[in-house]
Order: C-alpha cells, then structure tokens, then sequence
C-alpha cells in the first residue's frame, strides 16, 4: 500500500514516515500544499495523511481540489 504524507515539519513527516514503513507501508513525503497536491493527483496513493496548515496551499483546499476532480472521496 502506498502512502503520501503531507506535512511540512520535517521531523514530524520523518517520525511518520518511519513508523508507516515500520507496518509495511510505502511512503512518500511533501512538505508543501502545491507538491502534496502534485502528488496527490499524480502518484495514484492508497491513502493521504495531510496536515491542515501548510505553506503554499491549506489542507482543506488540497482535499476540496481532489474532491471536485472525483480522485477522492
């Protein structure tokens, strides 16, 4: 299963990262709005763990953008 984690602090992402590859997972990381979305709508993930705040584009409007594209529920 495949995994993007959007958060811009570092260590917080790196700490998730971790332990999701520690349960078997695949894991990507953006730290960003713009680069999450990118990869939200390219990298064709399993799931999405998305911080609220990040820099460039909110949380709420990544999920608001990948909605109104139907690529999530």
């Amino acid at each position: 299963m495949r995994v993007l984690v959007v958060e811009d602090e570092r260590r917080l992402a790196s700490a998730v990262r971790v332990g999701l590859q520690a349960e078997g997972f695949a894991v990507d990381l953006a730290h960003n709005g713009p680069d999450g979305l990118h990869l939200a709508r390219e990298g064709g993930y399993d799931a999405v763990v998305l911080d609220i705040m990040l820099p460039g584009l909110s949380g709420y409007k990544i999920c608001e953008r990948l909605r109104a594209e139907g690529n999530w529920v």
